[in-house]
């Protein structure tokens, strides 16, 4: 699990002041990480122990205090390498890390977005929908958009982010695939 939203409800309260007051430090937070993974990923090639460790502390520090679960424990246990063995990670364990934080951020925007975009919130005919993936119909695309906060709703964060990324590469199959398989669950939880 990647963020435990439960935090940032907490933090806004869901009062119009709160929100106002900390959607614009997520929403820099967001558009700072593609840069972040830049300086991340130059440290490392340079072989800057301090900095890539400073980078990783601060990172990990704003996105725990937001709620993000996996990787702060992925900047912890690559800020104790650093530390305790003064080793860079291992190439696999750092482009992991830089996943996850592109992939945290991409959840917490998705988060943001809610309350930005007024879409239709109730869930969606998921059979009509896999009919559309499965035809190639341009349509759910558009149905996709409409309906993101029902989208949201059924699938819930983390695989929304998934279902929104391969919608936005038109991987029609793979969406169709996602929502079979989830569209069983919810028949099996149903009985």
């Amino acid at each position: 699990m990647l963020f435990n939203f439960k935090v940032l409800e907490q933090l806004i309260g869901f009062s119009p002041e709160a929100f106002a007051h900390l959607s614009p430090a997520i929403a820099q937070l967001i558009a700072s990480t593609q840069s972040e993974i830049q300086q991340l990923t130059l440290c490392y090639q340079r072989q800057d122990h301090k900095a890539l460790e400073q980078l990783l502390h601060k990172l990990r520090g704003s996105y725990a205090t937001l709620g993000a679960l996996a990787l702060p424990e992925l900047s912890r246990i690559l800020e104790q390498r650093l530390q305790q063995q003064g080793q860079l990670p291992a190439t696999a364990d750092f482009e992991l890390y830089l996943e996850c934080l592109n992939q945290t951020a991409l959840a917490l925007e998705l988060w943001l977005s809610q309350f930005n975009v007024s879409s239709n919130s109730n869930l969606p005919d998921v059979p009509l929908f896999i009919q559309y993936l499965e035809n190639n119909d341009m349509q759910a695309y558009s149905l996709f958009q409409l309906q993101r906060a029902g989208w949201i709703a059924y699938l819930g964060p983390e695989d929304f982010v998934l279902m929104e990324q391969d919608m936005l590469m038109l991987n029609f199959v793979a969406v169709a695939a996602r929502l079979k398989q989830s569209l069983n669950r919810h028949v099996k939880e149903a009985e």
